[in-house]
């Protein structure tokens, strides 16, 4: 393969996007589950409760009591879909010191997808978790978010290079870094999108 005409050429997009909606109609694979993920939200809900007093508790009073409560919400994504590729990338920050230890780690999978009506699309979604631990108590939070758009020409090297893992550090000390999100530097094509044809073209 030569990288200078790789570099140098250009994604025909009309044609692969033509070629995407053929291969919508025609593929006779199952359809993937729609993407989408959990969060746990809190809400503040008001509650009675009765108070015994004065001598041998013989008096009651109602009182009103505001709490937090914990309920789970499902996040819709995106529906049903046939994956085209899928990478992952990883991130964990450590933070240490006489006031306990601090670790953020960071889990995102990006999905490469075609929708039934053709549609290209490129999902992310991230997961990040703060585990914090001090005087023996550890606390942690969960935060998941995403986004979604479509596939382009900054995608589009996912197809055409090697699919390459990463991995720098060392858990549980300073930053560490995983994934194969980044391709590779090997060059399967000979032009720019010919590799996204190619993944479309495995679905029939």
């Amino acid at each position: 393969m030569n990288p200078k005409a790789y570099e140098a050429s250009t994604a025909d997009w009309k044609r692969l996007r033509a070629y995407a909606r053929k291969v919508a109609r025609q593929t006779r694979r199952p359809l993937a589950a729609a993407i989408g993920y959990t969060v746990t939200d809190y809400r503040t809900v008001e509650r009675q409760v009765v108070r015994e007093h004065g001598p041998f508790g013989l008096f009651k009073r109602t009182e009103t009591r505001s709490e937090r409560q914990p309920f789970s919400r499902h996040v819709p994504v995106i529906g049903q879909h046939w994956v085209l590729e899928v990478r992952h990338q990883n991130i964990e920050k450590n933070v240490g010191g006489r006031g306990g230890h601090h670790q953020e780690t960071t889990h995102e999978k990006t999905t490469y997808l075609l929708l039934p009506d053709g549609g290209l699309k490129c999902v992310a979604v991230w997961e990040e978790e703060s585990v914090h631990t001090a005087d023996g108590r550890t606390q942690i939070v969960v935060d998941t978010s995403h986004h979604v758009r479509d596939i382009g020409d900054r995608d589009l090297r996912t197809f055409d290079f090697e699919k390459c893992h990463r991995e720098y550090g060392r858990h549980g000390r300073g930053t560490k870094t995983w994934g194969d999100r980044e391709p590779g530097k090997r060059l399967l094509v000979h032009a720019k999108g010919v590799g996204l044809s190619a993944a479309l073209k495995r679905l029939l």
